[in-house]
């Protein structure tokens, strides 16, 4: 995280491995804990050590970011077997019996509300591994990207549509 963060306003998304109480329904919260159960695992914790060591850095979860979570609607933004998160993010992992979220997209602190806005966060409910991807519809403000030199390094993307696979990677 260091080496990001040094690098000025970022988007850092991908398998993290991690995961928190409040993603969770109730219901899907006692299935996460009765699995544990059935597998003679500890239940786990309400936020993982890596989750809460990102809320302490600053970083924002796009889901709760998002137009689809604050309005509790997804409009706008249609992409096949896209879901219709709007309370809760959804689980991403084992798309047979999906139980856990796992993958996830965060602005680091330095993108604000007033510059950057997460039109859409959305999982995509195909079978592309053993997890579903996610979709995030972003659109950021040229203020604040950090100033180049040339005025073609300036100009920021006013949307970006970024699907992340099960590896990190984004597609």
């Amino acid at each position: 995280l260091p080496f990001a963060e040094a690098a000025g306003p970022h988007f850092l998304c991908g398998d993290f491995n991690m995961f928190q109480r409040t993603d969770c329904t109730p219901e899907q919260w006692d299935a996460i804990c009765n699995d544990a159960d059935a597998r003679g695992w500890e239940r786990p914790p309400d936020i993982t050590e890596a989750m809460g060591e990102l809320h302490r850095r600053g970083y924002q979860d796009c889901f709760y970011m998002s137009d689809d979570h604050k309005n509790s609607t997804a409009n706008g933004l249609r992409v096949e077997g896209m879901s219709n998160d709007v309370q809760t993010p959804g689980a991403t992992l084992w798309p047979d019996n999906p139980l856990l979220r796992i993958d996830y997209a965060f602005l680091s602190s330095e993108w604000g509300q007033a510059s950057a806005r997460v039109k859409h966060y959305q999982r995509l409910l195909v079978d592309a591994s053993d997890h579903f991807p996610i979709v995030v519809d972003l659109q950021l403000s040229a203020a604040a990207v950090p100033q180049t030199d040339t005025a073609a390094e300036r100009t920021a993307p006013q949307q970006t549509a970024v699907v992340s696979g099960d590896d990190g990677n984004s597609m």
